[in-house]
């Protein structure tokens, strides 16, 4: 609860021109009609109605206004148990954007500039503002953006939130506003620098943020089997069409970044959009990479790839992921032994991954690009698993020929994946052959080759590196402290609608983003 009774300013949102208690009818400075704001009667849905009471009310820490009405279908709940003067709802909302922002800043990120305008509408003053709106259950929160201070720089908005997540199936108020309070500021935080990062760096580094703000929610581990169910498909192009559960499920990625390079990372990312205004996210993340962190975009998808076969049942403590078991499985396509498929097709940023059945000594690989074909950037990684665990892991690096193999007599399955780290580019082909020991293939293992039966060895003469999965592909060291305790609309224009249902956690759960078009 917060200690005493926050500013409260009552207006009434009529055709645009504030409104409010007999004794405060002048206008609010910089309230306008003209306003893309809740309150202004030209705004697009959802906005209050002209008969509605619109107050305010500061959070604790003064950086933010939350905008409310206590009557018809925008109405927020009314308790006040503290009897502050100002709904509990109202005053949750306010601490919930205080913590956001004081822990994003402590991350490095930049907060939002003031909004302060004296030719529009502000709401009321330079702080950010949160309007509490009803959105019919076609969304449950929007950031939208206004004005660009310098060029398509340090651009500034305001906030929608759903008023009372009736019917949302969230577990509790609180934790649905954290959610949408983390999620959506990050969006403002992106606005901060630089807009226009594309859907997939947009709502994938919202995403991240949910998660790196609070790892207790879910939305991230409900989010990734959008990205897990179609991981053949490209990073680095937004989906065309509707494809929100892909964007949304790309937070793996950033999240792999967090986890792999340290916050600084996502930082640099935003930082880096500012210095180069027309560059592409996997442009911007591959400058940083290799000039901060020793690594590269090429890298850090590759190790994504890795990581991703050691999700949901298959999560092995060591390997990969901290929390990989509350991820989605990634999906393979599953054929016989032995396999040869003349044309596969594998898009930048994107991997091809085939199941086969363990049980033998060794199951070989290889991936032939056809001829002319720019081998830089394309792997092979072979791994041993079981249905609960990653046992082995072998990779292949161009620009040789790709060609690996691992020991499998105690798996019960193999996984091969084509990957293509490029950060842009089209799509490669090559010829895929997988065989066991024994079988007549080009590609049938050859036992006396090291094939992962010492963990942690690497053969030099077949450029694959092996790695024992009880042991980390990589030193990983959660970035993470103890939990702090202290769908989405990225531009201007009327939300979009869609509707993301996923399963999270033990049921379904309907999350509503809005997008922009």
């Amino acid at each position: 609860m917060t200690t005493g009774v926050p500013t409260l300013l009552l207006l009434l949102a009529g055709a645009g021109t504030p409104r409010g208690l007999p004794h405060e009818r002048e206008a609010v400075p910089g309230l306008a009609a003209e306003s893309g704001r809740p309150t202004a009667s030209s705004a697009p849905e959802p906005r209050y109605l002209p008969e509605d009471t619109v107050e305010s009310a500061l959070s604790p820490g003064e950086r933010f206004r939350i905008h409310f009405t206590r009557q018809g279908k925008h109405a927020v709940p009314v308790a006040d148990a503290d009897g502050s003067g100002v709904p509990d709802f109202v005053e949750l909302v306010g601490r919930t954007y205080e913590r956001v922002a004081t822990f994003y800043a402590g991350l490095g990120f930049r907060l939002p500039p003031d909004d302060a305008s004296p030719a529009g509408d502000d709401g009321g003053d330079g702080r950010f503002d949160v309007y509490l709106v009803d959105f019919g259950g076609i969304g449950d929160g929007a950031f939208r953006q206004e004005t660009c201070r310098e060029g398509a720089t340090r651009c500034t908005g305001f906030m929608l939130q759903e008023n009372d997540f009736t019917g949302y199936g969230y577990p509790s108020d609180a934790e649905a506003v954290e959610i949408l309070a983390s999620h959506e500021f990050f969006h403002a935080v992106q606005a901060a620098y630089r807009p226009g990062l594309g859907g997939i760096a947009s709502e994938g580094t919202a995403v991240w943020a949910t998660e790196r703000f609070e790892p207790a929610l879910d939305d991230l581990e409900g989010f990734t089997r959008g990205y897990m169910i179609s991981p053949d498909s490209t990073l680095v192009l937004d989906p065309a069409g509707p494809g929100v559960s892909f964007t949304y499920g790309a937070g793996l990625f950033f999240q792999l970044l967090g986890e792999r390079y340290g916050d600084g990372v996502l930082v640099a990312l935003l930082e880096e959009s500012v210095r180069q205004p027309e560059a592409r996210w996997p442009v911007l993340l591959d400058t940083c990479l290799r000039r901060d962190f020793a690594s590269s975009f090429d890298e850090a998808f590759t190790l994504f790839a890795t990581w991703n076969l050691g999700t949901g049942p298959r999560a092995t403590p060591g390997f990969g992921y901290a929390r990989g078991e509350g991820y989605a499985p990634v999906t393979t396509t599953a054929v016989a032994l032995p396999h040869t498929q003349d044309r596969v097709r594998v898009a930048a940023a994107a991997s091809r991954l085939f199941e086969v059945p363990g049980g033998a000594s060794f199951v070989g690989t290889s991936f032939e690009p056809e001829p002319g074909t720019d081998l830089a950037a394309l792997h092979l990684i072979i791994a041993a698993v079981t249905e609960d665990a990653v046992l082995r892991v072998v990779t292949a690096n161009g620009p040789e020929a790709l060609r690996a193999q691992v020991a499998a007599d105690d798996a019960t399955r193999v996984v091969v994946a084509v990957v293509d780290g490029r950060k842009e580019g089209l799509g490669r082909y090559g010829r895929l052959c997988i065989a066991a020991t024994g079988q007549a293939a080009s590609c049938a293992p050859l036992e006396a080759q090291d094939a992962g039966t010492e963990p942690g060895t690497t053969d030099a003469g077949t450029d694959a590196g092996t790695v024992d999965a009880g042991r980390p592909v990589d030193p990983i060291d959660d970035p993470r402290p103890p939990a702090d305790d202290g769908g989405c609309q990225t531009a201007g224009g009327p939300l979009s609608g869609a509707l993301v249902a996923l399963l999270l956690g033990g049921g379904l759960r309907a999350r509503r983003r809005s997008r922009a078009r």
